[in-house]
């Protein structure tokens, strides 16, 4: 005797995202920083939300500020973000070394235009041997859809 058939079925699903876009609304920016004349390595850094934290000895002035980045797409979706060091030259060939805080992920707010804002912090540590001038250099980040 033949076998009988057996039927079932499944749930068929497609999420549709919006294509994620990231822009740059404004650059990273430590101000000025008076070295120290003596002592050992000092790390100076600015948090995702622009709090500044700059130790004795070192003397922080100007208007630092976080990068700030918008996120378009869709809403209520995690967004991964990442960053790697940076190295920032000075004129002479100099080098430091500028290292991201960047949220973990975040969640879209709304789906596409205005999209979500969210910063990025970094630090440097210098000393009184760090070579003075302007320093600095590309930070590139990356946002995805987790």
């Amino acid at each position: 005797m033949p076998a009988a058939a057996a039927t079932t079925n499944v749930t068929v699903k497609a999420t549709l995202l919006k294509t994620l876009t990231l822009a740059a609304k404004q650059d990273f920016d430590f101000g000025q920083i008076l070295l120290p004349s003596s002592g050992s390595a000092v790390t100076m850094s600015i948090s995702t939300t622009g709090v500044v934290t700059c130790p004795a000895p070192l003397i922080c002035s100007g208007t630092p500020k976080p990068a700030i980045f918008n996120a378009q797409g869709s809403n209520q979706q995690v967004v991964r973000v990442t960053a790697a060091p940076v190295n920032l030259t000075n004129a002479a060939g100099n080098v430091l070394v500028f290292t991201p805080i960047v949220p973990s992920n975040f969640t879209l707010t709304n789906s596409g235009f205005p999209g979500s804002d969210f910063g990025v912090g970094g630090s440097i540590t210098v000393s009184p041997t760090t070579a003075d001038g302007v320093y600095s250099g590309t930070l590139q980040v990356t946002a995805d859809y987790q």
